[in-house]
């Protein structure tokens, strides 16, 4: 192709862009007919898919879908039965799915939803003619749910500020159907573990508001099961934590059903991720020493919820960690951390504070520990707090 040909085709598909993201569709078309011409007389493919894609946006940006995706098609069926060599048949494939790219993006950006999300979609049938012309590609799939995230993105983009409940359960049962098909690609890929966590999470809060809390667990059930592969990936500390939450969270909703063991079960399996990082010489002590104290509130909760069991737990996590800290000297311990492992350990909360509700709660808190203290045969520790919750109360007094 010669170098003025060329350079009239790229002008005429920079006119033509122009005149499509200025609304005039007609002379758009007018500029893109030309260019196809140009394409095929110079026998670039390439380009002249690009013009095909463009072409099909303009259709469908005048209300005109199904001649648009015959357009699409018509693209994508060259792509399918070209005969091209390596590098030709690279270039094609990249032109096909950059231009579906970002032909999306505009129509993100004119909030046309169904036109963007049709882009996205024809997108991935790139990839697909690709697996079917190399199967052994192993970049197809991770482009696939690269695709399949962007869509569940642009679901979450136009989320509408007021749903009903039904609407809303819809809105994000359409969600997880598309964050399930990224996950089922690459499993083990920690943005697709977490995107689908949060869409499941957001079913969970929807049957909760409906006080349907079977069906809740079903899926929190499913959060558990997700965010387990990302332990399995050696995952850090704010991975251990959150998948701490999400057993924490099941154990609450088999607590509203009635079912405190398996809800004893689940608190005692969050405790274990915590565990696993008090454990770690890889995190720092600050870090410890903040999860100790959400250990230490973590127990009160429970105890307001009469789970002794589980919050005795919790508070002897985190005071067998505040009993190793003076041994072990951590490098990292700083004024502030110790500060914080004072706070954790209640040290003076009797004397400051003034609220009379806050310490009567302390002081209930306090006593019904040291009866589950009891009940275990921890008499000493027992005595220590029946103490405490006395001297709460003569304050009160």
């Amino acid at each position: 192709m010669s170098r003025q040909a060329e350079d009239l085709m790229v002008r005429t598909l920079s006119d033509a862009s122009s005149l499509f993201g200025k609304e005039r569709y007609k002379k758009a078309l007018e500029k893109l007919d030309k260019a196809e011409k140009l394409a095929e007389k110079t026998k670039r493919t390439d380009i002249l898919c690009r013009v095909l894609l463009q072409k099909g946006a303009v259709m469908n940006s005048m209300g005109k879908p199904d001649e648009g995706q015959d357009l699409y098609d018509k693209a994508l069926d060259i792509y399918r039965t070209s005969n091209l060599n390596e590098q030709e048949s690279s270039v094609l494939k990249h032109t096909l799915s950059n231009t579906f790219s970002e032909l999306a993006r505009h129509f993100k950006m004119a909030d046309s939803i169904e036109n963007a999300e049709k882009c996205y979609l024809n997108e991935i049938k790139v990839y697909e003619i690709l697996l079917e012309k190399d199967p052994e590609d192993e970049d197809s799939n991770l482009e696939i749910a690269r695709v399949f995230k962007a869509i569940g993105d642009l679901y979450e983009y136009f989320k509408p500020e007021e749903m009903d409940l039904e609407t809303e359960r819809q809105y994000y049962e359409k969600i997880l159907d598309i964050r399930e098909k990224a996950f089922e690609l690459l499993p083990d890929g920690e943005t697709y573990i977490y995107d689908l966590a949060y869409a499941l999470g957001k079913l969970v809060d929807y049957y909760i508001t409906r006080q349907d809390y079977k069906s809740a667990i079903q899926f929190q059930e499913r959060v558990v099961e997700v965010m387990e592969e990302l332990i399995d990936l050696l995952a850090n500390w704010k991975d251990l934590k959150a998948k701490s939450n999400a057993y924490d969270k099941l154990g609450s909703l088999y607590a509203e059903i009635g079912e405190e063991e398996l809800a004893q079960e689940q608190y005692s399996k969050a405790l274990e991720y915590y565990g696993m990082i008090f454990d770690d010489e890889l995190w720092p002590f600050s870090v410890k020493a903040t999860l100790a104290s959400e250990l230490m509130e973590r127990g009160k909760t429970l105890l307001l919820l009469k789970k002794y069991e589980s919050a005795k737990e919790s508070m002897d996590m985190a005071l067998d960690f505040l009993e190793g800290v003076d041994n072990e000297e951590p490098e990292d311990r700083t004024e502030e951390s110790l500060d914080l492992a004072s706070v954790i350990l209640g040290e003076g909360y009797e004397e400051e504070s003034e609220d009379s509700g806050y310490l009567a709660e302390l002081a209930e808190i306090f006593r019904e520990y040291a009866k589950t203290l009891s009940d275990l045969n921890r008499n000493e520790e027992a005595e220590e707090f029946t103490a405490k919750s006395e001297k709460i109360l003569r304050k009160l007094a």
